[in-house]
């Protein structure tokens, strides 16, 4: 009887150890994670694109610059606990006031566009084109290799949308 006793003590701790592992290491192997910088990297150069890890001067929160269908882009870290175990992704541009900018651009986008949002920042002027995402949990190999493709699809149909509305 003792020893079932001591077989469990020895089993809760042991199952105690291993979630407080969990806890350290969110990102299962294989998986993309923003809790897991490198990671994202790791994913963006196995589907053919640059990444640089760089840490955001405002924030102190890492963020990778990349590019795609001609933009140059940046992939922020968000819901960050001390500037790392970080749970969400933000696909971002932004544009300066090039004459072109205006809120109905950026309505006319998001009335016909479902999974990126653009704004714009009366201001300056200035618009912002994005594209969040989670990976609370892990993304495996082939989920994130589908959010950069429908990111670099995005970028596809945002050179077109900005040529066919030249002028705001």
């Amino acid at each position: 009887m003792r020893w079932m006793k001591w077989a469990g003590c020895v089993l809760a701790m042991a199952m105690g150890t291993a979630a407080q592992a969990a806890d350290k290491d969110p990102c299962g192997s294989g998986m993309v994670c923003a809790s897991a910088p490198q990671t994202v990297i790791n994913a963006l150069q196995a589907a053919g694109y640059k990444g640089v890890l760089k840490k955001s001067e405002n924030t102190g929160n890492p963020f990778i610059e990349s590019a795609a269908s001609g933009y140059t882009y940046r992939i922020f870290f968000y819901e960050c606990e001390a500037n790392k175990a970080c749970a969400s992704l933000q696909f971002r541009i932004d544009f300066t006031d090039d004459g072109g900018n205006s809120a109905r651009v950026a309505n006319l986008w998001n009335t016909e566009k479902r999974f990126s949002q653009m704004s714009f920042d009366e201001s300056d002027k200035s618009m912002s084109f994005s594209y969040d995402v989670t990976t609370l949990g892990g993304l495996n190999q082939k989920n994130f290799a589908d959010v950069i493709d429908w990111w670099a699809t995005m970028l596809g149909q945002l050179n077109a949308f900005f040529k066919a509305h030249p002028n705001g």
